[in-house]
């Protein structure tokens, strides 16, 4: 008899095991998961995908800001890294569709928001020096990018340094902002290529790519406690961390 329930115990567990791994396994990146169990030092976290998806109606963009009207967007973590390291480098290229690459390898960033106009005629009120070089040096206004090029040398400054240098005597306070303050001047050409140059983020960036792309803590804290603050429910604010954060 207490051989029949050490089977039956034995089965139980392993029926129960199985069932466990089946409701917080991840499901295929081409079906959207039900729950997602979310690993973290301060407690792991279920979330519950579908009911979320439910609510939206299936809009994903709503929370997958790079989805558009994709129905089967990367996953959170496939962007946002708990480390940026070498395995994130290597993991991610495999985990991401080729169409999304652009959306953080974005080929360029122009300069579309800067108005010379409006430069010249409300902040210089037509007094070009104010930006350009004094007479000796740029007898007429002209180009920057006349003499500064993309790449700098030992005896001119590169086009962006020299812009950046020139800019920031007026709009120190963009400058302060960040990455929040490039999007002031300029706009991400995503849209150049399928295929972006896969380059480092400090070619052209400054801040360490932890403050460019936020880690996975800080992409779901932003993200959902901001939807559930403006929503006037469910878990937001300091006080609330046990209602996602299982002990």
């Amino acid at each position: 008899m207490q051989r029949q329930y050490f089977t039956i115990s034995i089965l139980t567990g392993i029926l129960f095991v199985t069932a466990l791994v089946g409701y917080l396994a991840p499901a295929s990146s081409e079906v959207p998961p039900t729950r997602i169990l979310l690993d973290n030092k301060g407690g792991n976290i279920i979330f519950t995908h579908a009911s979320h998806a439910e609510r939206e109606e299936q809009d994903c963009v709503t929370c997958h800001h790079t989805s558009g009207n994709d129905q089967t967007p990367p996953a959170c973590t496939s962007c946002h890294a708990k480390k940026f390291d070498e395995v994130f480098v290597a993991d991610h290229q495999e985990s991401i569709k080729e169409k999304y690459c652009i959306s953080c390898h974005h080929q360029e960033a122009s300069i579309a928001k800067f108005s010379h106009d409006k430069h010249q005629t409300e902040y210089a009120e037509d007094d070009c020096q104010a930006c350009h070089h004094e007479a000796e040096i740029e007898p007429e206004p002209q180009a920057c990018s006349n003499c500064h090029k993309k790449n700098g040398t030992t005896d001119m400054l590169s086009l962006k340094k020299a812009n950046h240098a020139r800019c920031a005597d007026c709009h120190e306070d963009m400058y302060d902002e960040g990455t929040k303050g490039c999007g002031n001047c300029h706009t991400h050409d995503s849209a150049s290529t399928s295929e972006p140059e896969t380059q480092s983020c400090a070619n052209c960036h400054a801040e360490p790519v932890d403050i460019i792309v936020p880690t996975t803590t800080n992409a779901f804290h932003g993200q959902c406690m901001s939807c559930h603050e403006k929503q006037g429910k469910g878990p937001f604010g300091d006080d609330a961390c046990y209602q996602c954060h299982m002990k």
